[in-house]
């Protein structure tokens, strides 16, 4: 138990943020300190400790790499909708599903840090974790929002208020209400196109290592799952006030 304690407090301090020795901060030069310490004093973790270290750096690298690949993908691409201002300079890549209740919880939180900050630009990236498809119509969630951002924009917004905003996954019976409600009847249907842009969000969220919806990329930063709206107003002014 003391072994996993240490190399956990380990991992959580590197894995915090990535930062060289020519960007330490007065509390990351006194994190180093008491890492020294606790390995001096506990020398049977250092092998596997070094091991973690090496893959977390490994991980790191793939990382970069990808996102610099993938820069085109997730941020000039005219496929994927966006909420908040279209012209903002402050841009959030949102990984998300409309089945996911954590993406629907966070698309509130988001709502309220666009109306208090209008450079702010939120592109959605759809990955349907959840559910790939729904029984009895051919399209799910995230293919008909798609469909709808590029079809019919006007009524893009009712629609992505509509979705987040059914409880539980949606059914055959939920998206044909709300295409009703928002006559975008004709658009419940799939394309090709439709599924090599899901496709495509799927091959880019995997090989930046996230493993779950909602996930966003927030300047250099990367947040896993929800974030309440305090903690991700927070990491935002912070990211873009550089």
């Amino acid at each position: 138990m003391k072994k996993f304690v240490i190399s956990t407090l380990i991992a959580v301090t590197f894995a915090s943020t990535w930062v060289s020795a020519e960007t330490l901060t007065e509390s990351q030069e006194k994190q180093l300190i008491e890492i020294n310490e606790l390995l001096r004093n506990n020398p049977s973790v250092i092998e596997n400790l070094h091991e973690s270290l090496k893959q977390y750096v490994a991980s790191q690298a793939q990382f970069e790499r990808v996102k610099e690949q993938s820069y085109d993908w997730l941020y000039n691409n005219p496929n994927h909708s966006i909420t908040g201002n279209p012209n903002g300079k402050s841009v959030v890549i949102n990984f998300t599903d409309y089945n996911c209740p954590y993406c629907k919880k966070l698309e509130v939180v988001l709502a309220q840090l666009a109306e208090e900050n209008s450079d702010l630009k939120f592109i959605n990236i759809y990955v349907p974790l959840q559910q790939q498809q729904v029984a009895g119509i051919d399209t799910n969630s995230a293919l008909y929002a798609l469909n709808v951002w590029k079809q019919q924009p006007k009524a893009f917004t009712q629609v992505h208020d509509l979705l987040v905003a059914k409880n539980g996954r949606h059914t055959k019976q939920s998206l044909e209400a709300i295409a009703d409600k928002t006559n975008t009847v004709a658009l419940l249907k799939t394309s090709d196109e439709q599924q090599m842009i899901i496709a495509r969000n799927y091959q880019t969220f995997t090989a930046l290592g996230l493993g779950g919806t909602p996930g966003m990329l927030i300047g250099e930063q990367v947040i896993p799952g929800y974030m309440p709206y305090d903690k991700l107003k927070e990491v935002i002014e912070s990211e873009f006030s550089k």
